[in-house]
């Protein structure tokens, strides 16, 4: 079989060579300089000339080196004279990277630059080729400068800012971070995010990371993790107000949890709350007070019961204002002398001495009605009701630090005990003895009564200890009880409260078999009295009465709580016991204490 030959192939057109060459380094967008073994250049393509911002003729012939910062010449040749005479230059092969070129102009600007090399007869070419990167480095820089101002603004957040990946490692861990939890973030990165959750809530809370990112949402609402326990390297539990986002980056899913301390924040909260319900308290116990004013003082006629009534409510006005100048921190002894004593006698017949003190704000009531008291009756009986007579008040404090007030009338009419203790009277024995804690002495010479209280300065808000029976705190009682219902003790350390509540539940037929205002007198009189039933006021003079409620129990005594609170404070445990709220309908609490004794 003949075998069919290939027709020849045409001879190179050597002009046509030299056209498509010309075509390829006119239209090449990159810059195209070939130089030779003395480094000048020989080809210089129109990108080349767009890019240097001169014509081609203006530099062949000469060295490459005027189109390089003249700070980078040297360096730059000795890389052309290595890779012309190795292949290699001090980076890698055929590339002279990322370097700076000079415009005709004298900018200066970024480059990338490639080498290859040719020999061409007996002479040795080298081409460049250069990509002008200013635009690259532009946005290079852009997002550089984003990334520092991202991580600025991570680093200075004042929350704590933590990213995990979708196995829950965590990725990131701002300063925020390492404070909150006392960790540096070289020992958290990496390591599982539900190390800094309690134990008993980590399913919970992976849960709830894995459904937002899988949807977008938690249990609770878009982004929001709400508030929630978090644990510190150390151990210690703190609540957190969390939320989470999260993003994907090259196909991975990451979540970024932000983490809010609301420690202190529901300390506040927790204040606001209890100051609510110390405001609550203190206004019911305030017109208890006045309730017991009304029921406990005595007249001969209806103006003369108005008069007292309105004289006493008066002088715990003028009690609370003090308090309320003084933002309830308690008020200067002075004052409250002159304010009870400026509206009685002449000028010049009650004079006051005494050194600057300043009284708690559980004594300044007290005080108050001692002061109205010890005045009404020097205005009816004493000193002031003539125009001569003459009362001393003066006060010092002694090497124990108590107080000692005494009030001295003189230059009356001739001065007697009185032939039954009325309201009065016992007001004042209780106030002092009992809510202030101190000691009385009373003394009736012929010039006018002598009265000396001693208040020990411990006594002023706790540790009262009271002086007097049940049996003085009933003498206003008039009237025996028609029917007797049981034996009571009564805890309350409000004097006035704790007379009226007696003689009310004397009135309908209980036996006080004693009062107390303190836990440690209370315990006392619980092993002493063997009551019945019990009546309990819930703070005393700042201690909580759950302790003797404890004891009651366990003995079985029943008892109703009494006070100005709406709600048993910190103790669920007494929840379903009776409460009856101040000021006291004594009715209700009889029937109360009825049906505890008869569930007893």
């Amino acid at each position: 079989m003949a075998t069919r030959r290939r027709p020849p192939r045409p001879a190179p057109d050597p002009r046509r060579s030299m056209m498509r060459l010309e075509g390829i380094l006119a239209s090449a967008m990159d810059a195209i300089i070939t130089i030779n073994d003395r480094q000048e250049i020989i080809v210089f393509n129109p990108a080349a000339e767009r890019m240097f911002g001169t014509l081609a003729p203006a530099v062949l012939g000469k060295p490459i080196d005027i189109l390089i910062p003249e700070r980078h010449r040297a360096a730059h040749a000795g890389n052309i004279r290595r890779f012309m005479a190795t292949g290699d230059t001090d980076r890698q092969m055929g590339s002279l990277g990322a370097v700076s070129g000079l415009r005709a102009n004298g900018e200066e600007f970024p480059i990338e630059a490639s080498i290859s090399q040719v020999q061409v007869g007996d002479e040795q070419l080298a081409t460049v080729i250069l990509r002008d990167i200013t635009e690259r480095r532009r946005a290079e820089a852009t997002i550089e400068e984003a990334r520092r101002r991202m991580e600025a603004i991570v680093q200075s957040a004042m929350d704590a800012l933590i990213t995990i990946d979708e196995r829950h490692t965590i990725l990131v861990f701002n300063p925020a971070a390492e404070k909150m939890f006392g960790i540096r973030a070289d020992d958290a990165i990496g390591t599982p995010i539900d190390r800094f959750l309690p134990e008993r809530f980590r399913a919970v809370h992976a849960e709830h990371i894995r459904r937002f990112t899988q949807v977008g949402a938690t249990n609770r609402r878009m982004g929001a993790l709400g508030a929630v326990s978090a644990r510190r390297d150390n151990g210690e539990e703190f609540p957190v107000e969390a939320s989470i986002s999260h993003v994907e980056v090259e196909g991975a899913r990451l979540a970024t949890v932000i983490l809010r301390d609301i420690a202190e924040r529901r300390a506040g909260e927790e204040a606001r709350d209890l100051l609510a319900r110390e405001v609550d308290h203190r206004a019911k116990n305030a017109l208890a007070v006045v309730q017991a004013v009304v029921t406990l003082t005595r007249a001969e006629t209806k103006a003369e019961f108005v008069e007292a009534v309105r004289g006493r409510i008066a002088a715990l006005g003028r009690a609370h204002s003090v308090l309320a100048q003084s933002h309830w921190q308690g008020g200067d002894l002075g004052q409250i002398v002159g304010d009870e004593t400026a509206g009685y006698g002449r000028e010049g017949q009650v004079t006051m001495s005494g050194p600057a003190v300043a009284l708690k704000p559980a004594a300044v009531q007290p005080l108050g009605l001692l002061m109205h008291e010890l005045s009404t009756n020097a205005v009816k009986y004493g000193a002031l009701s003539t125009q001569h007579g003459r009362v001393a008040i003066d006060w010092a404090l002694d090497a124990a630090g108590a107080l000692q007030l005494e009030w001295r009338e003189h230059d009356g009419p001739p001065a007697s005990p009185p032939a039954a203790g009325g309201f009065g009277s016992t007001l004042i024995r209780e106030v002092v003895t009992r809510q202030l804690g101190g000691a009385l002495d009373v003394e009736w010479p012929a010039s006018g009564l002598h009265l000396t209280a001693k208040i020990p300065a411990s006594g002023y808000r706790h540790d009262l200890t009271p002086a007097v029976s049940s049996s003085r705190i009933l003498e206003a009682a008039k009237a025996p009880a028609p029917v007797r219902r049981g034996r009571l003790i009564l805890v309350e350390d409000e004097a006035l409260i704790a007379m009226a509540i007696a003689h009310d539940l004397q009135q309908l037929g209980w036996d006080i078999v004693g009062t107390a205002a303190t836990l440690d007198e209370a315990f006392r009189l619980v092993d002493a009295a063997r009551p019945d039933v019990a009546v309990l006021d819930i703070n005393l003079g700042g201690e909580a009465v759950y302790p003797l409620a404890e004891r009651l129990r366990h003995r079985q005594v029943p008892f109703v709580f009494c006070s100005g609170y709406e709600h048993l404070e910190a103790n669920s445990d007494f929840d379903h016991f009776p409460r009856v709220r101040k000021p006291v309908d004594v009715q209700l609490l009889d029937r109360e204490l009825l049906r505890a004794r008869q569930a007893a």
